[in-house]
């Protein structure tokens, strides 16, 4: 039953004979006839093939249990690779877009000069998808913003603690608050009150956003909305187009150094604001199947990703009296 067990698993995730088939480099018949086989010798329809590919409940339990067994081979080749003085193999690391492009860099680059022989692949993707890849077995660890109870599969811990902030420039206050600026900057530091900005054209991050989350359920405890003229899934661009005076923006702990950065070349014409009565928090968490164990590389990379994480702590504003 459990030889050549990877045939169902990417069968499970393909939910499709043809591209199954395809991924696995081998013919439309013979994954057609592993697949009849597997079901006469557990007794029971494992999945039904039309109108669309689908699990039965006794091919959701064998899936299960192939995810188990292929977590019980990766740890063993994790023991193993420790006992080795030159490790090689492979990590998985995956995190959302946004956090791709300012964590990874000098994670990769830290990675490969500590383990050389250790290819280490990532991936950027949606929260929900990074958990699924976790769940199976397509990635070894994530770094997310904790949205979800990660429930009793998950491993997490959490690495930073994020604020939000409001981005804006200083156009963009001399034409909103003509008869307080530059004045009222040294009231916003202080905590900028969001009731005051409902005037202002604001570029936001999509609903599913962490960020989105808090910044709604902040803005139900004020009674008030703001005036959203742009929603994506790229914070990066949402601080650009509040560098040219499109837009104000929203900005977690994270982000902040390339914004500093990205103020220095724009000739600093960017404040940051924390935001008056938000307390609420955006844990950061590295996470990881509970069933994996993992050798020295991975506990090295575990370690990097925290420090690097927790050094953005340092950038966070004095919190608001």
């Amino acid at each position: 039953m459990f030889a050549n067990y990877r045939y169902f698993l990417v069968l499970c995730e393909e939910k499709n004979i043809t591209r199954a088939a395809e991924r696995l480099f081998i013919t439309h018949q013979n994954l057609s006839k592993y697949l009849s086989n597997l079901e006469k010798k557990c007794g029971v329809a494992l999945c039904r093939r039309k109108p669309v590919f689908a699990l039965t409940h006794a091919g959701q339990l064998l899936l299960d249990t192939f995810r188990q067994v292929e977590a019980a081979e990766l740890n063993l080749e994790e023991r193993y690779r420790d006992l080795q003085e030159n490790a090689d193999g492979e990590l998985r690391l995956g995190t959302t877009e946004g956090r791709f492009r300012i964590l990874m860099p000098d994670v990769i680059s830290a990675f490969s000069k500590a383990y050389p022989h250790v290819r280490l692949l990532t991936f950027s993707a949606s929260s929900p998808d990074l958990r699924d890849m976790i769940l199976n077995n397509q990635l070894d660890l994530m770094v997310v913003g904790l949205y979800y109870n990660p429930g009793s599969a998950l491993y997490h811990r959490t690495v930073l603690n994020e604020r939000l902030y409001l981005v804006i420039s200083d156009n963009m206050l001399a034409r909103y608050f003509p008869n307080t600026f530059p004045a009222c900057k040294k009231v916003f530091v202080q905590g900028a009150d969001l009731s005051l900005f409902t005037k202002v054209p604001f570029a936001f991050n999509l609903p599913e956003f962490n960020s989105s989350r808090m910044l709604q359920a902040h803005l139900a405890k004020l009674g008030v909305e703001l005036d959203c003229v742009h929603t994506s899934s790229h914070p990066d661009l949402h601080h650009m187009m509040s560098a040219r005076d499109h837009a104000a923006s929203f900005c977690l702990t994270m982000y902040l150094p390339q914004l500093l950065k990205l103020n220095k070349e724009s000739g600093g014409i960017l404040n940051v604001f924390p935001i008056k009565g938000l307390t609420e928090t955006n844990p950061v968490v590295i996470a990881h199947a509970k069933a994996r164990s993992f050798g020295r590389p991975a506990r090295a990379l575990i370690d990097l990703l925290c420090r690097q994480c927790r050094a953005y702590g340092k950038y966070d504003l004095p919190l608001p009296e």
